[in-house]
């Protein structure tokens, strides 16, 4: 599952748009340090000097500059005077998502979810117009559905994406549709703002989102939203599987199973469905 990408693999954009006000507190190095880093961490092989320079519209000796220092502190790696990132860098970004207080109250949950449905469940939350997958329990089937932490997928082509779009307010979702570009992954991707208003009035329904290969084909996908205490869907949980094992038919089973260990989560943080707009407690775990 890869985000959509330029031709040659460089970045959409080669710098990342940031408040008018907090343009004047940027530090020039640690700004290039930043793009470096994500240009390299989107890139399937290690990159020059000069392609990175060109890549991002950097002066060649700043990148060669920082390039050496982030290879002495061992957060890059050198191939034939190429850099890559090296798992260093990893094992830092892992270290500060486990410290965190998401990843604490949602591992043992998709656990007991996936002793459930035998499937790989994921936790990821969202970044821009993807979703970053920030844990992975893979499933114990020979044949299974597993990527890394750290991947991103697109949200207007996967459950999680869906499932956060849905749950979110209605200035947040004109903002995320404005700034979508519906890129085709397969012949059930969704295809633009209109589908994605449906698809959305449907997850607000079911309480679940679905993905029956919208991205990668064969590859079927159920999320619900995990909320924080002040109702804000902040990532969303989510199962993965072959679709020939995570059937259509299953996805109404799976879906409510999904959304109740999603909603534990959330109570863990502090979500009140009883004051949520979104749920009907009277009648048990039940959307309005």
């Amino acid at each position: 599952m890869k985000a959509p990408r330029t031709p040659g693999g460089a970045p959409r954009s080669p710098r990342r748009a940031v408040p008018a006000t907090a343009e004047k507190y940027l530090i020039p190095s640690l700004e290039r340090t930043i793009r470096i880093l994500e240009y390299l961490a989107g890139e399937q092989s290690p990159r020059n000097v000069t392609e990175i320079a060109k890549a991002l519209g950097l002066p060649k000796n700043s990148v060669f500059r920082i390039g050496r220092t982030m290879l002495a502190f061992g957060y890059l790696e050198e191939e034939e005077k190429a850099f890559r990132i090296s798992p260093k860098f990893f094992s830092l970004a892992y270290k500060g998502l486990r410290s965190g207080n998401l990843f604490l109250q949602a591992h043992d949950v998709m656990q007991d979810l996936r002793e459930e449905v035998n499937e790989t469940v994921m936790l990821g939350s969202l970044h821009g117009n993807s979703i970053t997958i920030l844990e992975v329990l893979p499933s114990f089937e020979f044949i299974r559905f597993q990527v890394e932490p750290g991947h991103e997928v697109p949200l207007h082509a996967s459950a999680p994406g869906k499932a956060m779009f849905a749950f979110s307010s209605p200035q947040t979702q004109n903002e995320l549709l404005d700034n979508m570009s519906f890129t085709r992954y397969t012949d059930k991707t969704i295809p633009g703002k209109q589908a994605m208003r449906a698809a959305r009035d449907q997850i607000l329904k079911d309480g679940y989102a679905t993905d029956e290969g919208e991205e990668v084909k064969n590859i079927h996908c159920i999320a619900s939203p995990v909320f924080d205490y002040r109702g804000y869907a902040i990532a969303s949980i989510w199962v993965s599987g072959p679709w020939f094992r995570l059937t259509a038919e299953k996805f109404p089973q799976i879906g409510k199973s999904v959304l109740q260990h999603a909603l534990v989560v959330s109570k863990r943080l502090g979500f009140s469905p009883e004051f949520s707009p979104y749920f009907d407690m009277s009648a048990g775990i039940k959307l309005r």
